[in-house]
Formats: C-alpha cells, structure tokens, sequence
C-alpha cells in the first residue's frame, strides 16, 4: 500500500511540474526574440557535439549537411540551441560561424527567423532570408 501510494505521489510531482512547464512554454509562445551564437548543422551538433563547419576529418561537412536540408540552428554562449524553422539553404555557408538571429519564438526553443546577420570582426553582414519558413 506504501508503494502505491508513493508511486501516486511521485506521478502528481511529474504531473503538476509539467503542467507548470507548459505553462510557461505557453507564455512564450509568439514572441520575438533574438539570439547570438555559433551556426551548426542540428544533425552533427545533436550526434557528435560538432560546433564548426569541419567535423574531424570531414571539411566544410556542416556547409554539406545545410545544403542537404538539415536544420540549421544557433547554438549560443549557455548551450541553449535554437532550431532555426526556415530553409537552411540561406544558413548554409554560415556553417560554424557567429550569427545574430531574430524571429518569433514557438515552444522550447524553435525560432521562426525574420531577421539573420552573419556577426564578423568587421561587423554585421545580413543573411539574405530567401525561402519560408518550415510549418
């Protein structure tokens, strides 16, 4: 009886705490939001941690996984990754590099980008966004 009822217990814990977490995902949804960070390719960044466009042997492998359709994302300072809701067709050649990204923000961390700018020691240089967004 001790078990079950601790089981219950632990069920209502998960239960309230999710219900609190997706209300403020909630409150977050629509707002624009602009973040700073490293582009990566989301498929060798989630597999192998791999941040720059050259993955170990593999050159320009994260221009490679952009131009193939995977989703770009920027990774920033905190280790928070934005997943980048747009072709990354206009990201690609970014792979790797700093970038300022500003869009609407849906869920957790999905960014509808309207505004995109490659971030250089000669300053900011505009993404052209060239496509639609992927929803």
């Amino acid at each position: 009886m001790k078990k079950v009822l601790l089981a219950l217990m632990a069920l209502a814990i998960i239960a309230v705490h999710s219900a609190a977490r997706a209300d403020d995902a909630a409150d977050d949804q629509g707002k624009t939001l602009t973040v700073s960070g490293t582009l990566v390719d989301t498929k060798c960044y989630l597999e192998g941690g791999d941040v720059s466009n050259d993955h170990g042997s593999m050159k320009a492998c994260g221009v490679a996984c952009l131009k193939s359709g995977i989703p770009a994302g920027v990774l920033t300072s905190d280790k928070k990754l934005y997943i980048l809701i747009f072709s990354s067709e206009p990201f690609a050649k970014y792979a790797g590099q700093s970038v300022e990204v500003t869009g609407t923000l849906y869920g957790d961390g999905n960014l509808v980008p309207t505004k995109a700018s490659v971030v250089g020691k000669d300053g900011k240089k505009a993404i052209k966004l060239k496509g639609m967004a992927m929803m």
